[in-house]
């Protein structure tokens, strides 16, 4: 499922929700973006079920994904594949 860039929060909470995603992965280019993923992660894990989330992108690091409290982050496409079987098999 794919929302596209710039998706609002919300939007991805209210799809995570609808259709019982498992997984969701963030990426973020510009540090511009950075508030919203971490606005993001902070709706998704308030969620009655919360779904595994990693993050990654050029302006993202490892500390960066672990204080805003995404469970993985992926430092390429390759990791992100490798994340997703991980996860769900």
């Amino acid at each position: 499922l794919d929302l596209g860039r710039d998706a609002p929060p919300e939007d991805i909470v209210r799809a995570v929700t609808e259709q019982d995603v498992g997984l969701v992965g963030l990426s973020a280019l510009m540090t511009t973006t950075l508030p919203a993923m971490v606005e993001t992660v902070r709706l998704l894990r308030k969620l009655p079920k919360p779904p595994v989330t990693f993050v990654g992108g050029a302006v993202v690091t490892p500390e960066f994904a672990r204080r805003m409290g995404a469970d993985y982050y992926a430092k390429d496409a390759r990791q992100s594949v490798e994340i997703a079987r991980k996860v769900l098999g």
